[in-house]
């Protein structure tokens, strides 16, 4: 997968977000990390663009989702349907730490 990031810019493009479920999982947890983005798929790049107020997301707050990216990375990289429902788990994954974080930030118990 390529990631192409410059503040308050993130596309991400791989013929695996042609696989409309997971494609779904993705935008999914990009709406998490910033509801205020501006997100659209290009089915020609099969890619990702958001656009977002720079501000709203702090990249260091995103660090730890790291090593959970990396978990499925290589399922990503070498892709067959097989692997489908696991990619997807880690995208869930993904998904829960975000929401986690969320919630710890809307009852103060950390800052955003």
């Amino acid at each position: 997968m390529t990631y192409n990031y410059f503040p308050g810019r993130l596309r991400f493009r791989d013929p695996i977000l042609r696989v409309s479920d997971i494609r779904n999982a993705a935008l999914e947890v990009v709406r998490l990390i910033c509801p205020q983005a501006e997100i659209t798929y290009k089915e020609s790049t099969a890619s990702i663009l958001a656009i977002y107020p720079e501000a709203a997301v702090d990249p260091e707050a995103l660090k730890p989702l790291v090593p959970l990216l990396l978990k499925i990375e290589p399922k990503i990289r070498f892709y067959t349907p097989k692997k489908k429902a696991d990619i997807l788990a880690g995208i869930t994954e993904i998904k829960a730490w975000i929401e986690k974080k969320n919630k710890q930030v809307e009852q103060g118990v950390i800052t955003k």
